[in-house]
Formats: structure tokens, sequence, C-alpha cells
């Protein structure tokens, strides 16, 4: 059963469309958020978990082993030098030179924005969804979500980012009520 409500007060009508008009343009809303959730995500490199807090997979051996290929990261007698010890130390998941986070940006419109890396980064999608990688795709990656929550073949907002967001709506809201 569906209810409807026609009003007929002509000042009631008249301030609804003022209201409407005024929010018609979200684009302070929109940066809002986009500069929050940017914040965000940069947040889920440092802390090397995803949205809701849980930490991302572990690198693998071979991904460590790798890193420590470079020079002066290993003594001839194939022990650990000092710099192959930092190496191990400091290493951050998904931060090799830092071009996936460096490229974490926000494009606010009217009604909407967009989050994201930059499509210059090849490998941003494999390390949100992950999946199988490499030559011939044999190597699996695991997913390390940083923008939100993986839910099947989509992504969904964390709940501490929904109610921030919803916030932030309702207070330019409430802005343009006034």
């Amino acid at each position: 059963m569906e209810t409807s409500i026609v009003i007929h007060d002509e000042q009631v009508k008249a301030v609804l469309a003022r209201l409407a008009a005024k929010v018609s343009d979200m684009s302070p809303a929109m940066h809002e958020i986009g500069q929050y959730y940017e914040r965000r995500v940069l947040e889920n490199f440092s802390a090397e978990s995803d949205p809701e807090g849980r930490p991302w997979p572990k690198l693998s051996a071979v991904t460590l082993g790798l890193g420590l290929g470079k020079p002066k990261r290993l003594k001839k007698s194939g022990y650990l030098s000092k710099k192959g010890k930092q190496y191990l130390t400091n290493k951050k998941m998904l931060v090799e030179r830092g071009d996936l986070r460096r490229t974490i940006h926000y494009q606010a419109g009217r009604d909407q924005v967009v989050i994201g890396a930059g499509g210059e980064i090849k490998y941003a999608a494999i390390h949100q969804f992950g999946g199988l990688a490499g030559r011939g795709r044999k190597t699996r990656i695991p997913a390390r979500p940083y923008l939100a929550v993986n839910e099947g073949s989509g992504m969904r907002l964390a709940e501490k980012d929904r109610q921030r967001i919803i916030e932030i709506v309702e207070k330019h809201i409430a802005k343009a009520a006034g």
C-alpha cells in the first residue's frame, strides 16, 4: 500500500522549493566527503589494514626475498646485512616506492564524489581485490583492501565511514535549510 501526501500550503511549498534548490548542488559536501575519505584511505596504508581495521595478509617470503636481492642487503656469506635487517624491519605493505599511495585522490562534483587510485597504476585493482598475477598469472596475490571493504564482486563502506559520510551530508542539508 502506498501513501502520498499533497501539500496545498504555498508557504511550505516555497520553503521546500528553496531547500531543493540549495541542495541541488552538493559540491561542498562532496568535497568534504572526498577529503575525509582520502585521509581514511591513507590511514589504511599506514595501519596496513582494511577500512574496518582488519590487518592485511602478511607479505610472503618470496616477496620479502625479492627485496633482499637488492645491492648491499645481503652479505657475501648469505646473511642479512645491516641494510637487509632495516629493509625487513621497515618494509611496508603496498609501498615499494609509494606510487600507489601517492595517486590516491578524489574528484568531487555537484552530486557525487569519486575516490580511487590514479589510472596509471596498473596494479591498483590486484591489491584491492586480490587475484592471480605475474608471468602466466601463476602467483596468487591476496586482497589487501585499502579503498573500501570487498564484498563479492563489489565493495561496501566500513560502518565508521558510512556513518561519517551521512553526518557530513546531514550537516550540509541542515546548513542549506537554515
